[in-house]
């Protein structure tokens, strides 16, 4: 599980969502372009959520290893919608990425 400071909130991801956040954020900076995703996390308090980040070229967040606690299963789902959008964007110079995808939880 990893811990994501984003926007003055603390959530909690699945190690694989969250590196795909990365990777996306870092592939959308490189286009220079913006995009919104939608993801399953936990909350500081506990719930779980849908958290929706705005990831551009001025997004910072932070990634942190968290040992135990609370577990967050993973999103299939989700996570391919990321990867896709990822790969989609990394392979064509220009290209937009899709209308933002709302994860139904």
């Amino acid at each position: 599980m990893k811990h994501v400071h984003y926007a003055g909130r603390s959530l909690f991801m699945h190690d694989d969502t969250a590196q795909a956040l990365i990777d996306y954020a870092r592939v959308l900076s490189e286009h220079q372009t913006a995009d919104a995703i939608t993801v399953p996390a936990v909350s500081a308090e506990g719930n779980r959520v849908s958290a929706t980040l705005l990831l551009s070229e001025a997004t910072a967040f932070i990634v942190e290893s968290v040992a135990g606690g609370i577990t967050v299963e993973p999103d299939h789902a989700a996570l391919e919608e990321i990867q896709r959008r990822t790969a989609r964007l990394d392979g064509a110079q220009g290209a937009a990425p899709d209308d933002p995808w709302p994860l139904e939880l």
